[in-house]
């Protein structure tokens, strides 16, 4: 047609040349293209920052913010609120069991406390499901719990205690306040009661107290025990 001969070599290079050329713009047009969009989304996003620090800034002064800068998802949002006994309890006691929140505190009002908002931080809403056919794990109901099954201890091997010759049981590793509580519902007061447990004992107090299966014997409740007796009362159990 134009009186090229396509067997010939420069015109092979030429017709490649183009071809490249060809390619190279189509690759320079799709990444301006590219490049155009990435641009509009960042100055949309510049656009929204800016709107929230003036929204920032107006409630610094002390307006209100506007409602355009308040997530749909975090005002329609409800979120259980989970508020732990003694959040510092488990940092000193080496004791997870988790405290219960006395029953008596969170039936003693009938609607919750309002929620203040604090100066630029939105409030989370609480929700509290209804509870129906669930068991009653307040402190209070479960230390009643274990005292009805106080009967199922073998006191003969283990020795009996009163509440006026208890040991500081918290000195054992693994056990904490709440922990001691339960032991003190059985009936178990004492370092020497504790180092008379068999492996009968073991395994039916930590059933009592619903602890971790296997919890005591890998903490060496026993051992603790003897050791903390001797040192005490200056003999071996």
């Amino acid at each position: 047609m134009f009186g090229l001969d396509p067997f010939s070599q420069p015109v092979a290079i030429a017709e490649i040349l183009l071809l490249l050329a060809f390619a190279a713009f189509i690759g320079w047009l799709l990444g301006r293209l590219m490049l155009a969009d990435r641009v509009s989304a960042l100055r949309t996003a510049i656009t929204n920052k800016e709107a929230e620090l003036a929204d920032c800034r107006q409630i610094k002064a002390g307006g209100q913010p506007t409602a355009a800068t308040i997530p749909p998802a975090l005002e329609q949002s409800h979120l259980p609120a989970f508020v732990h006994a003694d959040p510092l309890l488990p940092a000193f006691s080496h004791d997870d069991t988790p405290e219960f929140i006395d029953a008596d505190v969170t039936s003693s009002t009938s609607s919750p406390a309002p929620i203040m908002p604090v100066q630029g931080i939105l409030p989370v809403v609480s929700y509290s499901p209804p509870v129906v056919g669930t068991i009653d794990n307040s402190e209070a109901a479960v230390l009643n719990r274990i005292a009805a099954r106080a009967g199922e201890i073998n006191f003969d091997r283990i020795g009996r205690a009163s509440a006026t010759e208890a040991d500081d049981l918290k000195d054992i590793v693994g056990v904490g306040p709440f922990l001691e509580r339960k032991l003190h519902s059985l009936g178990i007061y004492t370092f020497r009661q504790v180092a008379n447990f068999t492996k009968e004992d073991i395994d039916k107090i930590n059933e009592l107290i619903e602890f971790f299966p296997g919890r005591i014997e890998r903490d060496n409740w026993v051992e603790q025990s003897e050791g903390f007796y001797e040192r005490k009362y200056g003999k071996k159990q």
